[in-house]
């Protein structure tokens, strides 16, 4: 059967079941189904009833919103977006106008409950007016170069030498005269024949079988972020942060003009997201950094080999600038499909992606397809005359790119509390939270995210997509999912074929409509709105990862105990028992260190810590002794539970 045939058979009636009798609501599958005569359900065995529920039998109609439709939809969505409102960088009247545009969009489709939340006060916005970058010695040339956020403007056309530093730090032990320059920090660089580059891809069964075989969710078989926990994140965004702060305070006060970096990609495509590797100065209170810019690698090379050769270039720049302060730019759009089932319709099942991108491209890849292909699965389970029993919710976020601004807000007010751990009331309603966020590539399955129970249902929901089929164990960081992880619901980020997302795309001037595959989106939307109407309509909630849990256990047969850290601010425990979870089970502080217990069946176990952020042996195992269990993790101390 093909996917189409099998979505309209588990989602409408075949017509030879269409009668006057219905089954009673219970939690199954058959609370859908009607049948031409009286007697007992052949699912349930429960007696069947006259008065049958309103169920879609046109399935031209569903046909038609399967096939015909749906590519052209998402497209048109995507142009909008990335078209007519460009970068949407967070606080800024673009961003804003996006979000009215998707709620104007979403209720002429007759969603009725859409609604805009805001998320922070304090975020400021920021945009270019008007920017020029040339050489100007010793012989005229256009350079490609392209301002990085929240740069302030230079006064006016600006001309000065370049001064070359290898890293920040260098700078502070200069010794010549910074007044007047323009500074290029080599860090980035690399020539572009050294290094042989496969633009675009798909993934192979060969990863994709590794992928579903591997055991440990932090060995990266596919993907590409590293294990950091999401406290990690936020403290290393803030020591990064200040230490870029420091760096501009000082280069402002001894006169230089600007600072230029080199995009990490070749062919003349530009790398430009804050700061580079800082969540931007983007709160109220935060200093107005030196005018910055990102250029291609191959023009700062040629600066480079200038200075070499004994020649000194100049460059030429102008830059002019404008914040916003209005805290209305700052919000989440959230939409609901209200539940249908009685006992079931205060549980939700949340959709999401992020809607802000950074400024260089047009957030086409990164985000708006995929915006675009939940606002169509949304669209979709809307015009279903068979009513999810849970509500399912899409939330579409602001800020994702200064470490999830709005995904931040949300899960704080109603999930849990960062500082305390402690979880909120809707943490247990949330049956699964599913994001899409990894470019604009065709879903090719699901990163698990350490939660192995879920696994049979994720199989049989995604049987029906033949390409689709991919599980892995494998943890998937940095997203909005992230936070809803750490509170223990059910959160998963796609697996999606790279493409060119990562050689080309992501946070680039390239990232534009052109580069959106409108097939692949086709594809994803289909399988979302399949995936997401399957959970809501299941008797019970996806289960939750074991060990997983932001408040530190008390009790259990087993205890684990680390002296000192008293200004440590996270320590979690991670072994082989827990599946190596980065914060999947917590320790309290005590008197003299840290503690936990858990529950473990008897047996020999493997573990280690993570303190802030850092994978750390226990110091109490003599270094001798120390094991390596042969999937990347060394540094272990061994234990036996008797």
């Amino acid at each position: 059967m093909n996917i189409y045939g099998c979505i309209i058979t588990i989602l409408f009636l075949p017509l030879h079941l269409l009668g006057q009798y219905a089954c009673p609501p219970c939690n199954m599958d058959c609370d859908t189904l009607t049948f031409a005569a009286a007697g007992l359900c052949p699912h349930c065995n429960m007696r069947l009833i006259p008065e049958a529920p309103k169920v879609s039998t046109d399935e031209s109609v569903f046909r038609q919103i399967s096939t015909d439709s749906v590519e052209q939809s998402i497209m048109r969505s995507v142009s909008y977006l990335s078209d007519v409102y460009g970068p949407r960088l967070i606080g800024t009247p673009q961003y804003y106008e996006s979000v009215r545009w998707i709620k104007a969009q979403l209720e002429e489709w007759g969603i009725p409950n859409v609604t805009l939340q805001s998320f922070d006060n304090n975020h400021v916005g920021w945009a270019i007016e008007a920017f020029s970058m040339e050489l100007s010695e010793p012989n005229y040339t256009p350079l490609m170069a392209y301002p990085l956020a929240f740069s302030t403007s230079t006064d006016g056309i600006q001309e000065g030498a370049p001064i070359l530093i290898n890293s920040f730090a260098e700078i502070y032990q200069l010794e010549e005269d910074l007044n007047g320059k323009v500074v290029l920090v080599k860090g980035y660089y690399y020539p572009v024949s050294n290094v042989e580059h496969q633009m675009s891809r798909r993934l192979d069964e060969m990863t994709l079988t590794r992928a579903t075989a591997n055991p440990d969710p932090n060995d990266l078989i596919i993907g590409y972020h590293s294990r950091r926990s999401t406290v990690d994140v936020f403290g290393m965004r803030a020591r990064i942060k200040k230490e870029r702060a420091a760096f501009f305070d000082f280069c402002k006060q001894q006169g230089v003009i600007a600072v230029v970096e080199p995009s990490n990609f070749p062919y003349g495509i530009l790398h430009a997201d804050g700061n580079r590797t800082v969540p931007s100065f983007v709160k109220k209170e935060d200093p107005k950094p030196l005018a910055s810019f990102v250029l291609s690698n191959e023009h700062f090379g040629r600066i480079i080999r200038l200075m070499e050769l004994g020649i000194q270039p100049k460059i030429k720049l102008n830059l002019k600038t404008k914040f916003f302060e209005d805290p209305k730019y700052n919000v989440n759009l959230i939409a609901e499909i209200e539940g249908s089932d009685e006992n079931l319709k205060e549980e939700l099942v949340l959709i999401g992606a992020h809607l802000d991108n950074w400024h260089a491209g047009a957030g086409a890849v990164d985000n708006a397809s995929n915006c675009a292909v939940m606002m169509e699965a949304f669209r979709m389970i809307n015009e279903l005359e068979v009513k999810p029993k849970r509500t399912i919710r899409l939330i579409l976020w602001g800020g994702e790119e200064q470490v999830f601004a709005g995904s931040k807000r949300y899960v704080s007010e109603l999930v849990g509390d960062f500082e305390s751990g402690e979880t909120k009331k809707e943490q247990e309603k949330i049956s699964a939270y599913l994001n899409l966020d990894n470019g604009a590539g065709m879903i090719r399955g699901v990163y698990l995210n350490g939660n192995e129970d879920v696994a049979a249902h994720f199989s049989e929901y995604l049987e029906p997509f033949d390409l689709s089929q991919t599980l892995t164990i494998q943890n998937a960081n940095q997203t909005d999912h992230e936070l809803f992880d750490y509170f223990n619901v059910p959160a998963f980020q796609f697996i999606q074929d790279p493409l060119d997302y990562r050689s080309a795309i992501h946070h680039t001037n390239m990232d534009v409509y052109e580069y959106v595959p409108p097939k692949d989106q086709e594809h994803n939307a289909k399988l979302i709105a399949y995936l997401t109407y399957k959970i809501a309509q299941e008797s019970f909630q996806l289960p939750r990862k074991k060990f997983n849990s932001p408040n530190p256990s008390r009790s259990g047969n087993t205890t684990f105990r680390l002296a000192g850290y008293p200004d440590a601010r996270q320590v979690y425990l991670v072994g082989d028992f827990n599946n190596w979870n980065m914060f999947g089970t917590p320790l309290y502080q005590t008197e003299d260190g840290w503690e936990c217990k858990i529950e473990l069946p008897k047996g020999r176990y493997v573990y280690k810590y993570i303190i802030d952020g850092y994978w750390t042996a226990d110091p109490n195992t003599d270094e001798n002794d120390l094991l390596k269990d042969g999937k990347g993790h060394g540094g272990l101390t061994p234990i036996m539970v008797r």
